[in-house]
């Protein structure tokens, strides 16, 4: 399953290997005792929904067949699955960065791309889930485990045609979900969204022999870079946001006037507010883009027509807008994680809590948590050199091993609860 080249379509990948390797997933989670619920393909209406990113939009449009077929969701379940309060979900992600790096093994570590993120993570939560129900059969009266094997997660995609589609299309509810990413074994339950706005100059060129006439894009766009980042930077600080001026693009030779050009950012945010605070903030500070570049070098002649056509030339738009965060905590199901070794960490005060497709969770579990074996920077992930220690996935496999049977004794005790309530009424 390491060996199918998983590169996600918005990396370069042709989505053949990625079918390939779901089947293998499917192949061998059947052989452990599970059973297949469904195969979940994009359509293309909802590839073109308002929050599936730019990018995305774009490929479907180009090669719909590369997606609708080619990017497929497997759901798989072991033991009941008709009670949300008896059941955990576990999500993890199949496609990987490019470029494609073939497995290796040498002694205890395993290289190669999709390693610790996020192949190897995840058949080892498969694998200590199905370990679970194969020694404790009587489990399976008891709780459920459903398992989604998605797409989507990298290329910036972030989810959009995974995680959140399966979540949509099938109206999962859980009590517990975990997304099985590299977290270092611990817990993590927040996870960033990102907004991504780009300033973007349509306007005409010059040359250096008529420097003046020439609509310049590097200035007008260099001016809205510092006045954003003077204006949203200490809103991200007072809201915990993280603010990216990512680069400007206009051109690279010496002697011309570029008259076209982009400007991008990218700000995580780790609550609704922030995310409302921040979108608030740029809009208004795009809106009044013009009037102040006017008044700093209206009247400096290589700024004049690009100031004087700054509202007519000078646009915003969205390749990612509106997305939800999560943040939540549930203090039975905490107790629950650590009891089986999974041990709580406050990702947003040490800066550990990154963007994934949990975001997608909330609504659809009690408590949803971020937790794998490995650490996306120490193992190299999207790294040519991506590895990551056995030892880890099988600790990890462990876990969830123990997480099932802590979980099971922790419904059994909310059920005596509820029955004795009821009997003293």
């Amino acid at each position: 399953m390491l060996a199918a080249d998983t590169v996600s379509p918005l990396e370069g990948g042709d989505g053949r290997g990625y079918v390939a390797a779901t089947n293998l997933v499917e192949a061998g989670a059947v052989g452990r005792g599970f059973r297949v619920v469904d195969r979940v393909h994009p359509r293309l209406d909802e590839l073109s929904d308002p929050l599936v990113p730019e990018a995305v939009r774009t490929l479907a449009a180009a090669d719909p067949d590369l997606l609708t077929e080619r990017q497929p969701s497997l759901v798989l379940a072991v033991g009941r699955t008709d009670d949300p309060a008896r059941m955990i979900a576990i999500d993890f992600h199949l496609d990987t960065v490019g470029p494609h790096v073939p497995p290796t093994l040498d002694g205890y570590v395993l290289r190669g791309r999709g390693t610790v993120d996020d192949k190897g993570p995840g058949i080892a939560a498969l694998v200590g889930v199905a370990r679970a129900f194969a020694e404790r059969p009587q489990l399976r009266d008891e709780v459920g485990v459903v398992v989604l094997c998605v797409p989507a997660e990298e290329g910036g995609a972030l989810g959009t045609f995974g995680t959140r589609l399966v979540l949509r299309r099938t109206g999962l509810r859980a009590a517990l979900m975990v997304f099985a990413e590299p977290t270092g074994g611990e817990v993590l339950d927040a996870a960033s969204a990102v907004m991504t706005p780009v300033i973007a100059v349509h306007g005409e060129d010059s040359t250096d022999d008529h420097p003046y006439a020439g609509t310049n894009a590097t200035l007008a766009l260099s001016h809205a870079a510092l006045i954003l980042t003077s204006r949203l930077a200490p809103v991200a600080e007072r809201v915990g946001a993280k603010l990216c001026v990512a680069g400007i693009s206009t051109g690279t030779s010496h002697n011309r006037v570029y008259g076209r050009g982009e400007l991008r950012l990218n700000i995580a945010y780790y609550d609704d507010e922030a995310r409302d605070q921040l979108d608030r903030t740029l809009a208004e500070t795009v809106a009044g883009l013009g009037a102040d570049f006017r008044r700093s070098y209206g009247d400096v002649p290589p700024a004049r027509e690009i100031g004087r056509r700054h509202e007519e030339l000078v646009s915003l738009r969205w390749l990612k807008r509106g997305y939800p965060a999560l943040l939540n905590r549930h203090p039975a199901l905490e107790a629950v994680l650590d009891q089986a070794g999974l041990h709580r960490r406050d990702g947003v005060a040490d800066g550990t809590a990154c963007t994934c497709d949990a975001i997608w969770g909330p609504g659809h579990a009690d408590y949803v948590v971020v937790c794998g074996p490995g650490d996306l920077d120490r193992n190299g992930a999207h790294t040519d050199g991506e590895w990551v220690d056995v030892r880890d996935l099988d600790t990890y496999a462990e876990r969830m091993y123990d997480l099932v049977q802590r979980f099971a004794a922790h419904v059994r005790a909310s059920s005596t609860t509820l029955h004795y309530q009821k009997e003293t009424r």
